[in-house]
Protein backbone atom coordinates (compact mmCIF):
# COMPACT_ATOMS: atom_id res chain seq x y z
CA UNK A 1 0.00 0.00 0.00
CA UNK A 2 1.47 3.52 -0.73
CA UNK A 3 2.53 5.73 2.46
CA UNK A 4 0.29 8.09 1.27
CA UNK A 5 -2.64 5.86 1.44
CA UNK A 6 -1.49 4.23 5.04
CA UNK A 7 -4.14 4.50 7.45
CA UNK A 8 -3.00 5.65 10.83
CA UNK A 9 0.91 6.49 9.61
CA UNK A 10 2.48 8.99 11.82
CA UNK A 11 3.67 12.00 10.70
CA UNK A 12 0.75 12.09 7.95
CA UNK A 13 -2.43 13.68 7.68
CA UNK A 14 -4.22 9.95 7.73
CA UNK A 15 -2.25 9.74 11.41
CA UNK A 16 -5.91 9.52 13.10
CA UNK A 17 -9.70 10.27 12.58
CA UNK A 18 -10.66 13.56 13.54
CA UNK A 19 -11.68 13.11 17.08
CA UNK A 20 -15.00 14.97 16.83
CA UNK A 21 -16.20 12.94 14.44
CA UNK A 22 -15.75 9.74 16.77
CA UNK A 23 -17.10 12.29 19.56
CA UNK A 24 -20.36 12.92 18.17
CA UNK A 25 -20.90 9.12 17.34
CA UNK A 26 -21.18 8.59 21.20
CA UNK A 27 -23.62 10.81 21.82
CA UNK A 28 -25.67 8.12 19.92
CA UNK A 29 -27.87 4.99 20.25
CA UNK A 30 -25.78 2.72 18.16
CA UNK A 31 -27.53 -0.19 18.08
CA UNK A 32 -28.19 -0.75 14.07
CA UNK A 33 -26.99 2.86 13.32
CA UNK A 34 -26.39 3.73 9.99
CA UNK A 35 -23.52 6.20 9.26
CA UNK A 36 -22.93 8.09 5.98
CA UNK A 37 -19.69 9.00 5.16
CA UNK A 38 -19.06 11.27 2.16
CA UNK A 39 -16.31 12.11 0.59
CA UNK A 40 -14.82 9.37 2.69
CA UNK A 41 -11.35 8.84 1.21
CA UNK A 42 -9.17 5.83 2.06
CA UNK A 43 -10.93 5.26 5.34
CA UNK A 44 -9.48 7.64 7.65
CA UNK A 45 -13.32 8.25 9.64
CA UNK A 46 -15.09 5.42 8.07
CA UNK A 47 -12.86 2.51 9.77
CA UNK A 48 -12.95 4.24 13.12
CA UNK A 49 -16.24 4.57 12.89
CA UNK A 50 -16.72 0.72 11.81
CA UNK A 51 -15.00 -0.60 14.44
CA UNK A 52 -17.15 1.47 16.95
CA UNK A 53 -20.58 0.25 15.68
CA UNK A 54 -19.28 -3.55 14.99
CA UNK A 55 -20.29 -4.84 18.12
CA UNK A 56 -23.43 -2.85 17.70
CA UNK A 57 -24.55 -4.08 13.95
CA UNK A 58 -24.17 -0.86 12.72
CA UNK A 59 -22.86 0.17 8.83
CA UNK A 60 -21.36 3.07 7.38
CA UNK A 61 -22.07 3.58 3.87
CA UNK A 62 -19.10 5.53 2.33
CA UNK A 63 -18.99 7.76 -0.62
CA UNK A 64 -16.08 9.03 -2.75
CA UNK A 65 -15.43 10.48 -6.33
CA UNK A 66 -12.27 8.12 -6.78
CA UNK A 67 -12.36 5.17 -7.39
CA UNK A 68 -9.09 4.43 -6.60
CA UNK A 69 -9.89 5.79 -2.59
CA UNK A 70 -12.88 2.88 -2.51
CA UNK A 71 -10.35 0.51 -3.40
CA UNK A 72 -8.02 1.67 -1.12
CA UNK A 73 -11.03 1.66 1.46
CA UNK A 74 -12.25 -1.82 0.95
CA UNK A 75 -8.32 -2.71 1.70
CA UNK A 76 -8.46 -1.21 4.56
CA UNK A 77 -11.92 -2.27 5.94
CA UNK A 78 -10.58 -5.62 5.19
CA UNK A 79 -7.10 -5.05 7.42
CA UNK A 80 -8.90 -3.53 10.09
CA UNK A 81 -11.36 -6.55 10.23
CA UNK A 82 -14.43 -4.26 9.40
CA UNK A 83 -15.50 -5.19 6.21
CA UNK A 84 -19.01 -6.30 6.74
CA UNK A 85 -19.89 -2.82 7.94
CA UNK A 86 -18.83 -0.80 5.27
CA UNK A 87 -21.00 0.14 1.96
CA UNK A 88 -18.73 1.30 -0.20
CA UNK A 89 -19.90 3.01 -3.05
CA UNK A 90 -18.01 5.57 -5.86
CA UNK A 91 -19.92 8.32 -6.73
CA UNK A 92 -19.83 12.34 -6.62
CA UNK A 93 -21.18 13.73 -3.53
CA UNK A 94 -22.48 16.63 -5.45
CA UNK A 95 -24.75 14.52 -7.40
CA UNK A 96 -25.34 11.84 -4.35
CA UNK A 97 -28.90 11.36 -3.68
CA UNK A 98 -29.83 10.44 -0.12
CA UNK A 99 -32.50 8.18 0.64
CA UNK A 100 -35.52 10.32 2.98
CA UNK A 101 -35.13 10.06 6.83
CA UNK A 102 -32.34 6.79 6.55
CA UNK A 103 -29.60 7.98 7.90
CA UNK A 104 -28.86 8.57 11.78
CA UNK A 105 -25.48 10.04 11.38
CA UNK A 106 -23.92 11.97 8.47
CA UNK A 107 -20.86 13.41 7.87
CA UNK A 108 -19.06 15.51 5.24
CA UNK A 109 -15.29 16.08 6.14
CA UNK A 110 -13.04 17.89 3.80
CA UNK A 111 -15.65 17.30 1.34
CA UNK A 112 -17.78 20.10 1.27
CA UNK A 113 -15.12 22.45 -0.19
CA UNK A 114 -15.26 20.74 -3.20
CA UNK A 115 -18.44 20.89 -4.91
CA UNK A 116 -18.34 23.27 -8.01
CA UNK A 117 -20.76 25.92 -6.51
CA UNK A 118 -22.18 28.18 -3.28
CA UNK A 119 -25.54 26.67 -4.55
CA UNK A 120 -24.80 22.94 -4.81
CA UNK A 121 -22.91 23.50 -1.40
CA UNK A 122 -26.75 24.13 -0.16
CA UNK A 123 -28.33 21.24 -2.31
CA UNK A 124 -25.95 19.11 -0.88
CA UNK A 125 -26.80 19.77 2.71
CA UNK A 126 -30.43 20.24 1.87
CA UNK A 127 -29.80 16.69 0.69
CA UNK A 128 -28.33 15.62 3.99
CA UNK A 129 -30.58 17.26 6.44
CA UNK A 130 -33.46 15.14 4.54
CA UNK A 131 -31.96 12.08 4.29
CA UNK A 132 -31.20 11.76 7.99
CA UNK A 133 -33.92 10.51 10.80
CA UNK A 134 -35.50 12.50 13.43
CA UNK A 135 -33.03 13.00 16.55
CA UNK A 136 -29.85 12.02 14.00
CA UNK A 137 -26.87 14.41 13.93
CA UNK A 138 -24.71 16.19 11.25
CA UNK A 139 -21.53 16.96 11.61
CA UNK A 140 -19.59 19.11 8.85
CA UNK A 141 -15.91 19.82 8.82
CA UNK A 142 -14.01 22.07 5.70
CA UNK A 143 -11.72 24.31 4.81
CA UNK A 144 -12.65 28.39 3.76
CA UNK A 145 -10.93 30.94 2.86
CA UNK A 146 -7.84 28.55 1.21
CA UNK A 147 -4.42 30.68 0.32
CA UNK A 148 -1.72 29.68 -0.77
CA UNK A 149 1.79 31.14 0.69
CA UNK A 150 4.97 30.35 -2.02
CA UNK A 151 7.45 29.82 0.13
CA UNK A 152 10.34 30.82 -2.30
CA UNK A 153 8.82 33.97 -3.20
CA UNK A 154 6.43 34.93 0.12
CA UNK A 155 3.58 35.45 -2.87
CA UNK A 156 0.32 34.57 -1.41
CA UNK A 157 -2.70 33.31 -3.64
CA UNK A 158 -6.38 32.61 -3.66
CA UNK A 159 -5.86 28.38 -3.11
CA UNK A 160 -6.69 26.17 -6.14
CA UNK A 161 -9.68 24.78 -4.20
CA UNK A 162 -13.38 23.79 -5.93
CA UNK A 163 -15.10 26.14 -3.28
CA UNK A 164 -13.31 28.96 -1.38
CA UNK A 165 -16.04 29.89 1.12
CA UNK A 166 -15.52 33.00 3.09
CA UNK A 167 -15.94 31.56 6.73
CA UNK A 168 -18.86 33.71 8.10
CA UNK A 169 -20.45 32.86 4.59
CA UNK A 170 -20.08 29.06 5.43
CA UNK A 171 -21.55 29.19 8.80
CA UNK A 172 -24.21 32.01 7.72
CA UNK A 173 -25.85 29.34 5.35
CA UNK A 174 -25.66 26.42 7.65
CA UNK A 175 -27.18 28.13 10.30
CA UNK A 176 -30.26 28.92 8.05
CA UNK A 177 -30.55 25.53 6.35
CA UNK A 178 -30.38 24.01 9.88
CA UNK A 179 -32.89 26.60 11.31
CA UNK A 180 -34.87 23.90 12.60
CA UNK A 181 -32.35 21.60 14.19
CA UNK A 182 -30.25 22.03 17.62
CA UNK A 183 -26.87 23.20 16.74
CA UNK A 184 -24.36 21.50 19.23
CA UNK A 185 -21.25 22.98 18.08
CA UNK A 186 -19.70 25.86 15.68
CA UNK A 187 -16.16 26.22 15.67
CA UNK A 188 -13.08 27.55 13.77
CA UNK A 189 -9.80 27.11 13.79
CA UNK A 190 -6.72 29.13 11.90
CA UNK A 191 -4.87 26.01 9.30
CA UNK A 192 -1.38 26.39 8.22
CA UNK A 193 -0.08 23.39 6.33
CA UNK A 194 3.49 22.86 4.49
CA UNK A 195 3.40 20.80 1.41
CA UNK A 196 5.30 20.49 -2.14
CA UNK A 197 2.53 20.71 -4.39
CA UNK A 198 3.63 22.14 -8.29
CA UNK A 199 7.03 20.98 -7.66
CA UNK A 200 6.78 24.23 -5.15
CA UNK A 201 7.11 24.20 -1.75
CA UNK A 202 3.78 25.97 -0.17
CA UNK A 203 2.20 26.77 2.48
CA UNK A 204 -1.75 26.02 2.79
CA UNK A 205 -3.33 27.92 4.73
CA UNK A 206 -7.25 28.74 5.94
CA UNK A 207 -9.85 28.57 8.44
CA UNK A 208 -10.78 24.94 9.37
CA UNK A 209 -14.61 25.06 10.12
CA UNK A 210 -16.83 22.50 12.39
CA UNK A 211 -20.35 22.74 12.59
CA UNK A 212 -22.92 19.45 13.95
CA UNK A 213 -26.33 19.59 14.64
CA UNK A 214 -29.06 17.33 15.70
CA UNK A 215 -32.46 17.08 13.95
CA UNK A 216 -35.24 17.30 16.33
Amino acid sequence: MLTEHALFAPGTWLSKPVKVVLDTLELMNLQNIRVLDLGCGVGRNSIPLAQKVKAFNGTITCVDLLPSAIDYLLENARTYDVRDQIRAETADAEAYAIPTAYFDYIVACSCLEHVSSVEAFRAVVSRMIHGTKENGMNAILMSTEVQECLLASGEIQDGRIELNMKTDSAFADLRELYADWEIMLEKQLPQKIRETKYSQEIEFRGTWITFIARKR
